[in-house]
């Protein structure tokens, strides 16, 4: 007997609602992350030296996958809200976002970093000029495009050229949390400068699945490292770094973080969809108004004509 599927109501509900599953349940693997194994000795070495394995809720790496999937989660609530959509609520929603990060930074970030300067000085430069641009434009003048084009290319490279010179040229040493509280408030003010600026907290929840992503993905080496670490501390004896390796837990977090990216762009893809369409009415009802008005208008003249034409008679 064929197995019935399931009505068309409840397959349309499904699918209003995919981005929001993907977003959350991706969130929710990441914070489960932590209860599964992230390190682990060669299995030839491995009962060699102790300890042998790593599970997250023992290494400080897991507790950050779990803080970024718990931000993520509740980046993500707050987006899916109806007020998300009014530009000062979205853009409120994304300095939240940008906050967090530098929390996150604040806990966990240690020893002083040496950033800035060459390659990463350019791109926070240009960054910068993009959202001087992103202000600037939308106040100028009527022009024409090819103009409107070269006044935007301007901007960005006058900025990102002041900036570097000023700010971002030379290499700085400072705790994380400034570097981060940097990168952060940049890529808020690229999500804000955007159009339209009530997206404004879709785009930085996509912003915050790709930084989160890329944090836990470049943390493999030192969860291997830290490894060894516990080995030393405990008894001395160690194993070797090439006989380490990363297990189901680190990958787990960034499955995790690709279902929540997923998720993220989804939901911006159909929110950016209803605001066109309903922009594209806007016009149209305008038009018609218009439209309206001139007919009205016009009838108006001709009913003046008539009756001028009646008295003349």
């Amino acid at each position: 007997m064929p197995v019935k599927c399931h009505d068309p109501e409840e397959r349309e509900r499904v699918k209003r609602y995919r981005p929001q599953m993907l977003l959350l349940l991706g969130a929710a693997i990441t914070m489960a992350s932590i209860a599964w194994e992230i390190a682990r000795m060669n299995p030839q070495t491995s009962y060699l030296v102790e300890p042998w394995s790593t599970r997250g809720f023992e290494s400080i790496h897991g507790s950050i996958a779990f803080t970024i999937g718990a931000l993520i989660f509740g980046a993500g609530l707050l987006t899916m809200l109806e007020k998300s959509l009014k530009p000062l609520y979205s853009v409120l929603i994304a300095l939240l976002m940008a906050l967090g990060a530098i929390g996150v930074a604040a806990i966990y970030g240690t020893d002083d970093r040496t950033m800035g300067g060459g390659a990463t000085g350019w791109v926070l430069a240009f960054a910068v000029g993009w959202i001087v641009k992103g202000l600037v434009v939308p106040r100028l003048p009527e022009m024409a495009a090819a103009v409107k084009t070269l006044s935007s290319l301007a901007i960005v490279v006058v900025t990102a050229s002041v900036m570097n010179l000023l700010v971002f040229g030379s290499e700085s040493e400072a705790r994380p949390v400034v570097w981060v509280g940097i990168a952060a408030l940049v890529l808020f003010g690229l999500a804000s400068a955007g159009r339209p600026v009530e997206l404004a907290a879709n785009r930085m929840l996509i912003i915050s699945t790709v930084a989160g992503g890329i944090a836990i993905a470049l943390s493999a080496a030192a969860i291997r490292a830290n490894l060894i670490t516990a080995q030393l501390d405990l008894d001395g004896v160690v194993g070797q770094y090439k006989d380490t390796q990363v297990t189901s837990g680190y990958f787990l977090s960034l499955f995790g973080m690709l279902l929540a990216f997923v998720g993220a762009v989804s939901l911006w893809a159909k929110r950016r969809d209803i605001i066109i369409n309903q922009q594209r009415a806007e016009k149209q009802r305008l038009a018609a108004e218009a439209s309206a008005a001139e007919i009205q208008a016009a009838l108006e003249v001709a009913q003046q004509h008539q009756r001028e034409a009646r008295a003349a008679q």
